[in-house]
């Protein structure tokens, strides 16, 4: 079954490209985790919040956007079928990928398996938002708060920092890695973006947002 391509592609295509993008988000996630050179400012939290509490990693990856989930919905922006997928299934696929992936010392394959799972991260993200049945938990919150009257990408750039903050001083992986994911992850879903052929407003959205400092 093809991949969905835009908002109006059939359902089950959509389903199938939300999935594969979920998988690919885990996958990459894992990657830049064990990678051990510095994690995406919303996995700063993640790793912080397992340092702190000893919870494995998938655990915290399942609590914590749930969390953010409930602020959003408290914030009044309902969640669709595919943040709820993106709770369940991000948080088992990262810790299970983890769980087998082997620690490495040497620092070129590090950066090797940062640089694989940074596109992959990229590659699931632009998959969830191609498929359209749900913002993901962080992008709830995010887009509670615009809707009450402020600009997308400082909102998302001001939650970022927010999680890079209290996960450092929880213990979480903060390294040159979240610099880089910090400049070139807006890049590089608007590339991937163009590549897949999708145009939507939500498309120069959620790329706009994911652009720091903007």
């Amino acid at each position: 079954m093809p991949l969905a391509a835009s908002p109006d592609s059939p359902l089950p295509q959509r389903l199938a490209t939300l999935l594969v993008g979920l998988v690919l988000v885990g996958v990459g996630v894992a990657l830049t985790i064990r990678a051990e050179l510095g994690v995406a400012p919303y996995d700063v939290l993640t790793t912080g919040l397992a340092d702190l509490t000893g919870l494995p990693l998938g655990l915290a990856a399942m609590l914590l956007p749930a969390g953010f989930v409930l602020l959003g919905w408290g914030l009044g922006r309902r969640p669709g079928p595919g943040t709820l997928l993106a709770v369940l299934l991000v948080g088992p696929i990262l810790g299970l990928v983890v769980a087998g992936l082997p620690q490495v010392e040497a620092l070129a394959p590090r950066a090797g398996m940062f640089a694989v799972g940074f596109l992959a991260v990229a590659a699931g993200i632009t998959a969830v938002i191609v498929a359209e049945i749900g913002p993901g938990p962080a992008e709830i919150v995010m887009l509670a708060i615009h809707e009450r009257g402020y600009p997308l990408a400082p909102v998302r750039t001001g939650i970022e920092v927010t999680c890079v903050a209290l996960g450092w001083a929880m213990g979480g992986q903060v390294g040159a890695g979240t610099v880089v994911v910090a400049l070139l992850i807006g890049i590089t879903l608007r590339w991937m973006l163009a590549v897949a052929g999708y145009r939507s407003p939500v498309a120069a959205d959620a790329a706009e947002a994911a652009a720091p400092g903007a």
